[in-house]
């Protein structure tokens, strides 16, 4: 709970501090850093080709990304050390989610884990539970004194506050929905397919975005959608392909067993 709420609430610092482009191309690097995550933990073990896999998808969603940006005239510059300042946040919030998916797995390993005594709708629950303890003395601290100047300076108005709660609706019921999306499909496939799934999540968003907002996919784009989607396709190949395989018989079982 305390690794997804410092993720998201890194993620919405960077947001504030740079442009989306910027970061959703660093944010293109967390199935690396779950991949490293896994792999220290012992959780995960990549093949050659399903490490190449995942550098492909990277490289897919960075391609799309700033063939993305490079279509958007809004575009924001950012002095160089906001950009660091925003790329190291971002890292935190990619350590945080790769975090949360290792402690994920590590929980449901456990008897009291299983998904017949805790489902991912309650697993869901207790994560918003803790986000919400976790952020609740913070945000009372930073924004009561913006809060009541907001009030009592007669600038809330009962058209700023219905349009305040429509967005909070929606904004609420899209959040929970898909980080309840998200818990259902980690307890069902690993630490780092899960990483990669939420990489390509990206490449939809900018085919989405672009449809809605009839706003151009650049050729860099498009060439970047295709290379992310085939490095996918390619990982789900070479990982299938290795859980087919018999694993080895321990040498330390007695030859009566073998």
């Amino acid at each position: 709970g305390a690794y997804f709420t410092i993720g998201f609430f890194a993620t919405n610092v960077s947001f504030s501090q740079s442009s989306a482009a910027f970061v959703e191309t660093i944010k293109a690097g967390e199935p690396i850093t779950s991949a490293a995550v896994a792999v220290i933990y012992g959780i995960e073990r990549l093949s050659r080709e399903e490490t190449l896999s995942l550098a492909t998808i990277v490289v897919g969603v960075l391609l799309s990304t700033i063939g993305n940006t490079t279509s958007d005239k809004s575009a924001s510059a950012t002095s160089a050390s906001g950009a660091l300042q925003s790329c190291l946040v971002v890292m935190a919030a990619n350590l945080c989610f790769s975090f949360r998916g290792l402690h994920q797995k590590l929980f449901r390993s456990q008897p009291h884990g299983k998904p017949a005594v805790l489902d991912d709708l309650n697993l869901q629950y207790r994560m918003q539970q803790t986000g919400f303890f976790l952020l609740l003395l913070p945000t009372l601290i930073w924004n009561t004194r913006t809060i009541m100047h907001t009030v009592l300076g007669g600038a809330l108005t009962l058209q700023l506050v219905k349009r305040y709660l429509m967005l909070s609706i929606v904004n609420g019921f899209a959040f929970t929905s898909y980080n309840l999306a998200s818990t259902f499909v980690l307890t069902r496939i690993s630490v780092v397919h899960h990483a990669a799934l939420n990489c390509v999540r990206r490449i939809f968003a900018i085919i989405v975005t672009s449809i809605a907002f009839g706003l151009p996919i650049t050729p860099l784009a498009a060439i970047g959608i295709f290379t992310s989607f085939c490095g996918f396709m390619s990982f789900t190949h070479y990982k299938a392909k290795r859980q087919r395989q018999p694993k080895p018989i321990s040498t330390l079982l007695p030859m009566s067993a073998v």
